[in-house]
């Protein structure tokens, strides 16, 4: 009995054991990115891989890294934006955002989880308004970036 109670244990150690698969990628130890045609894709360093799927040759894993933050993470060559004017800082409702020239501004907002929290394009200008009234108070990113111009800066930003 003690000899089938001892096999029984193993087989169950065995079965239990093959049925979980850790990929080095599920957790990160460093950085970097892969290209394969259009599809660009980064990680970073210590990321979690929540969801995992291969397709043919290509793994997806999948992360936080947000539209923007290519750009600001220094993964593609991005200068940084120099001159940018967000205020007030802290706000309450009406932020201004003043950009150092005339052009096409993607501008982000995230919560300290990562969560796009709005998206809005500066189109042919170097101003714009937004109201944060509906926003909790709390700190954000604000990320800027000039795609044509390869510029991005970021700034922490607290709503009141």
């Amino acid at each position: 009995m003690k000899k089938y109670l001892i096999i029984l244990t193993i087989l169950l150690f065995v079965t239990g054991y093959g049925q979980t698969t850790l990929r080095k990628s599920s957790l990160s130890a460093g950085g970097g990115s892969a290209t394969s045609g259009n599809l660009y894709m980064v990680y970073a360093m210590g990321e979690i891989g929540i969801k995992e799927a291969d397709q043919g040759n290509m793994h997806l894993s999948e992360g936080f890294i947000g539209p923007d933050f290519a750009a600001l993470l220094g993964i593609e060559d991005y200068t940084r934006l120099e001159n940018l004017k967000v205020y007030p800082n802290p706000v309450k409702d009406l932020l201004k955002v003043q950009t150092p020239d005339v052009g096409d501004y993607e501008i982000s907002l995230y919560d300290l989880t990562g969560k796009l929290m709005m998206f809005k394009i500066i189109e042919g200008s170097d101003h714009a308004r937004y109201y944060l009234s509906q926003f909790p108070t709390g700190y954000y990113l604000l990320s800027v970036v000039d795609r044509k111009n390869k510029r991005a800066a970021t700034i922490k930003l607290q709503k009141l």
